[in-house]
């Protein structure tokens, strides 16, 4: 089996192929106010919050599944591999950001209704 460092899955759905593109970021959630003397006080209510983002070359049909994943209110399953436990996990994430432009020229791709490049960012839950 071969790790993937990005999105494996969405809502038990495989991938259709590489990102053109990822990024994983791992985000500290804090609250933080100001004592009268002037001084940070900091919460910190979580750590690790990940946020990745995301673009693929898809198909006309693999743009109708992302969009549909775009429009979803409910929490999506993300699996995806984690280097620092060495395993692939589940993740409750949100599609936000989406965007789909097509591919000039295209129309004629065997198959398909065109090409398209689509781009989102997955955040945790």
């Amino acid at each position: 089996m071969k790790l993937k460092s990005y999105p494996e899955s969405i809502n038990n759905v495989t991938l259709p192929n590489e990102p053109t593109s990822w990024s994983v970021r791992r985000d500290v959630i804090e609250n933080v106010g100001t004592t009268e003397a002037g001084t940070d006080v900091v919460d910190i209510m979580r750590v690790g919050k990940i946020t990745i983002s995301a673009s693929y070359n898809v198909s006309s049909s693999w743009l109708v599944q992302f969009e549909a994943w775009a429009d979803e209110t409910s929490p999506l399953t993300v699996k995806l591999y984690d280097p620092a436990t060495s395993a692939y996990i589940t993740k409750n994430m949100r599609m936000r950001n989406f965007n789909s432009d097509y591919v000039n020229y295209s129309k004629n791709t065997s198959g398909t209704l065109g090409l398209y490049v689509v781009t989102f960012d997955l955040i945790e839950f």
